[in-house]
């Protein structure tokens, strides 16, 4: 009886393991593919909950601050891919601001928007 017992949650969390890596390649990936521009600012916005749904947000802009890319993934299993979120594209970073909630997904879009101000800060007081 034990013997089923150890040999299931054995096999579930060897599962848990390897769904966890398939998911950290795939926001690897997204984040390399995202990343591959010849200039611009990319941030990388996350909300975890210890309970509830977790987001990840990456945004890209360009020099501007103007936002040309941006993906989202959320959920609270190892099954969750980064998916396009279109509807900030062509803003600028005040803009999208506006319009965010307090929901876990705008909140790690925050956090990207915030993490792309801070580079564009250091860019400006690198040139002055």
């Amino acid at each position: 009886m034990w013997g089923w017992f150890i040999a299931i949650f054995v096999g579930m969390w060897l599962m848990q393991f390897f769904m966890s890596r398939i998911q950290m390649k795939n926001y690897q990936q997204t984040l390399k593919r995202m990343s591959d521009r010849s200039s611009g600012f990319l941030g990388v916005g996350v909300h975890k909950q210890k309970l509830g749904i977790g987001a990840i947000a990456i945004v890209v802009t360009d020099k501007d601050g103007e936002i040309v890319d941006c993906e989202m993934m959320s959920g609270v299993t190892v099954f969750s891919r980064f998916k396009p979120l279109t509807d900030f594209v062509g803003m600028s970073l005040n803009e999208c601001k506006v319009l965010l909630q307090n929901e876990s997904v705008d909140i790690a879009l925050h956090g990207a928007l915030k993490k792309i101000e801070e580079q564009m800060n250091r860019k400006e007081n690198v040139t002055t």
